[in-house]
């Protein structure tokens, strides 16, 4: 018996050594630096934000600073909501996730079994697609832009996707991220629940986890109590910045930094169903050509400095937010904001270096700049996007392909330059490079530079009135000072430079690559129009 007492014993004091380890809070001296690192981008007389820690379920700090509303000088507090954009993707995963094991749905399922008006789609697309952005449907904010629309409720831009019939590749053969998956998926689950989206974001997500402040929004004019307003700096000083495309499942949640707290507590815990649902979430996406994507459904998932991290940032307007977990260290941060910008992006990754004690920058390696002149070329980033790659006296430079532009490229790496913009890199290879700025990965192709004009180049044949039917999209071309110029009835007017003799492109535009289509006598009948998230789509004359 004494010898079972002893036994006994040891085990005891040997559990408690363990949860006393495993149960050690962050230290008061990296709770006061992270404090210093958010205090310092806001003021409470500013449009602000705020921040909390997360650590074995337990919240280890948590403050806010600033405005919400500046006319009436009320202060930003825990309860305030904000829009948390594209964080509204795992949210909306999630009741996807419920609905699947209640047998309303599969993510293997076609959705045009579920949307008859998108049956005139030539491929089938899969609910898991829609959720890993790998359905190669085109984005509704570019959408909207090219129609020139401003202001959209969430219907409005549901009845802009289901006039869609093209693509912008074959679903699964790559992965781009946009909103158009996250809407389409909120419609389905409308009709799958028998519910609007919204009631059953809240009755079976919000209300079980208890986030008592959250709800989901589809109509910009919706009064929203406790609101966080979006504001801009400008040289007048700030102006409202309020969100003008709603757009549920992809966007569209308002959330307070408690219940954002109480969304991290839920899902960072080990052993619980949640948990399970945010390991389905991070399966990497396969494309048809087997690559692998570390976007998984709703979040994305990547080791930073030997620390494997889960994140997802959202921005619309002047609105951010940002959710970070470390599993291993069953650690959460999350970020809320309404004074736009990327402080979010440098509170986050700075308070994790502090609190993980993770190098605060990468070790600048010293290079002879020699062979420089192997980056050189004309790169296209997005179509139509051309920028220019030069050496010059030891020194690499980029521009805006005919511009003036000179901005000087810091070598880090042999093939890694620190770009212009903050938080951004540029990684060259053999046929273009690869730009990360803050969370995303945008490849750029080495093309042919652009042709000069020279005097047998005819604008005037490329005049005319051009028709997208899908769209409802009319814009024409016209020739002004021997100059082709886009018109449209509300955009500004969009002068188009020479690419080649059948490719024209707009810089610094949202219209992007204009490339003409030609009958078999050599007239131009139409154009097919590309940019970011749009690709090929057609404008007969």
């Amino acid at each position: 018996m004494k010898i079972l007492s002893k036994t006994i014993l040891v085990v005891l004091v040997w559990m408690l050594q363990y949860i006393d380890i495993n149960a050690q809070t962050i230290s008061k001296e990296k709770i006061k630096k992270v404090d210093s690192i958010f205090t310092s981008h806001y003021n409470s007389k500013s449009p602000g934000g705020g921040f909390a820690i997360i650590q074995q379920g337990e919240e280890v700090f948590k403050k806010t600073i600033g405005l919400a509303n500046i006319e009436y000088q009320i202060p930003i507090s825990d309860t305030t909501v904000f829009n948390i954009a594209s964080n509204s993707k795992q949210m909306t995963t999630l009741l996807a996730f419920i609905l699947e094991e209640e047998g309303r749905l599969s993510f293997d399922d076609d959705i045009r079994n579920y949307l008859p008006e998108l049956k005139g789609l030539p491929y089938k697309v899969t609910i898991k697609q829609l959720t890993n952005h790998s359905h190669g449907l085109p984005n509704v904010d570019e959408l909207a832009k090219l129609k020139g629309i401003e202001r959209m409720t969430h219907d409005e831009v549901l009845n802009m996707l289901f006039d869609g019939k093209q693509f912008n590749f074959k679903p699964g053969d790559d992965y781009q991220y946009n909103n158009t998956g996250y809407v389409l998926l909120s419609e389905i689950i409308t009709r799958v629940g028998e519910k609007p989206f919204q009631e059953q974001l809240k009755e079976k997500v919000f209300d079980k986890l208890g986030m008592r402040h959250s709800h989901a929004v589809g109509d910009y004019n919706q009064v929203i109590p406790n609101k966080a307003y979006s504001y801009s700096e400008t040289k007048n000083g700030m102006m409202n910045n309020p969100v003008k495309i709603s757009t549920m499942g992809a966007s569209g949640v308002y959330a307070s930094l408690n219940d954002l707290i109480v969304w991290a507590q839920k899902f960072i815990k080990k052993g619980t169903k949640n948990q399970q649902y945010l390991k389905l979430m991070q399966q990497e996406t396969i494309l048809n050509n087997n690559k692998l994507i570390t976007y998984g459904m709703g979040i994305q998932f990547e080791n930073y400095k030997g620390v494997d991290i889960l994140f997802h940032g959202g921005g619309t307007e002047s609105y951010r937010s940002y959710i970070l977990h470390v599993p291993e260290h069953e650690l959460s941060l999350v970020f809320l904001s309404n004074a736009g910008g990327f402080s979010g992006y440098e509170i986050i990754y700075n308070s994790l270096e502090a609190i993980l004690e993770l190098e605060s920058e990468d070790k600048q390696q010293a290079f002879n700049n020699e062979n420089l002149s192997s980056f050189e070329g004309v790169y296209e980033l997005t179509p139509g996007a051309y920028y220019n790659i030069w050496a010059e006296k030891d020194s690499l430079y980029f521009g805006t392909y005919r511009t003036t532009e000179r901005f000087v490229l810091t070598r880090k790496e042999r093939k890694v330059f620190d770009f212009i913009f903050p938080f951004s890199q540029i990684t060259f290879r053999k046929d273009g490079f690869d730009l990360r700025w803050v969370d995303f990965t945008y490849r750029a192709k080495k093309v042919a530079p652009p042709i000069s004009k020279d005097s047998d180049f005819d604008l005037n044949r490329f005049a005319g009135i051009y028709t997208n039917k899908e769209h409802n999209s009319i814009y024409e071309l016209v020739v002004i000072d021997n100059k082709l110029i886009a018109k449209h009835p509300i955009h500004s007017n969009i002068e188009l430079d020479i690419y080649s003799k059948k490719c024209m492109y707009a810089k610094n535009s949202y219209f992007g690559k204009v490339d003409f289509l030609f009958n078999s006598e050599g007239k131009v009948q139409g154009f097919k129009l590309s940019r970011q998230n749009i690709m090929n789509l057609t404008f007969l004359r």
